[in-house]
């Protein structure tokens, strides 16, 4: 049995190197193509660093005489925990190692006033999280290529000056802000989207990381900014049933509406989770 202990920050190369060929190996089960490896490899590592740093009580990791066995990252901000990540080793799967991660990185909730996990397809990790007594949510996403879309001449690039109304959306929309996760977003070279008194947006890679507004009608009107802004292939994941005002937004941009390959887990006060599209990393 690999030993389980805290993660420091010289396993971040290797815990993005685990979840690479986890879910490459997830991804050959289901007979889908594995996505790509991140293009730069030191900006990805960043999200790993990030969490010792400012969670160092949710963040774990399983270590044999291989190397890294598997990995648990979780973050709490103002009350919100959430689970960034859950992965063991192919071949070492379902022999216990995934249930302690979990258990310890779930230790970390207990005076949280809310919950949020957004699971892989695994169905063995969607079994774990309803186990856990998180309420499931499924789950469809948006891709494809934006076209004819009317740019918000009112929205702009945001910068570190505009995180304390990011954090206002934040705990509207969620329940609490994440001041240090919109950092380490910004410091991976994502872009900050600002519609001034109303919402956010960050944008990276080819995909919408995260979204928040005060209000519907906001919200819309930040995606629709967002989209007028992407080149090329767009991915939006992790949409509920709760966020319709993002459906006519995504027909009208082109984009094919999808089965998520993963659903969404709550429990708790995380606010009304509407408006707002949570971020794979920092939830």
């Amino acid at each position: 049995m690999p030993v389980i202990r805290p993660m420091t920050l010289n396993d971040a190369r290797a815990a993005l190197e685990l979840t690479t060929a986890t879910f490459e190996d997830l991804a050959r089960r289901r007979n889908e193509a594995p996505e790509p490896p991140p293009p730069d490899l030191d900006v990805a590592e960043l999200r790993y660093r990030a969490f010792p740093l400012h969670d160092p009580e949710g963040s774990w990791v399983a270590e044999d005489e291989q190397g890294l066995a598997g990995c648990a990252l979780a973050v709490k901000r103002e009350g919100i925990w959430g689970l960034s990540l859950l992965v063991v080793r192919p071949g070492m799967q379902s022999a216990g190692v995934g249930s302690e991660l979990l258990r310890r990185a779930h230790d970390y909730a207990h005076d949280a006033k809310g919950r949020i996990i957004l699971a892989s397809p695994d169905p063995r990790a969607i079994r774990a999280y309803a186990r856990l007594g998180l309420e499931l949510h499924p789950c469809f996403y948006a891709e494809g290529v934006p076209r004819d879309v009317r740019p918000c001449e009112e929205l702009r690039v945001g910068t570190e000056d505009d995180i304390p109304f990011v954090e206002t959306v934040d705990r509207f929309a969620r329940g609490g802000g994440r001041r240090s996760s919109i950092e380490t977003q910004l410091q991976m070279g994502q872009t900050l989207l600002v519609l001034p008194d109303r919402g956010y947006a960050v944008l990276g890679n080819g995909s919408l990381r995260t979204l928040g507004a005060l209000d519907d009608e906001s919200a819309a009107e930040v995606l629709r900014g967002a989209l007028a802004r992407v080149q090329g292939e767009f991915r939006l994941e992790f949409i509920t049933a709760a966020q319709q005002w993002a459906v006519p937004v995504c027909l009208d941009a082109g984009l094919e509406l999808c089965g998520s390959h993963g659903p969404l887990f709550l429990a708790g006060d995380v606010g009304g989770f509407r408006p707002y599209l949570p971020s794979g990393a920092f939830l």
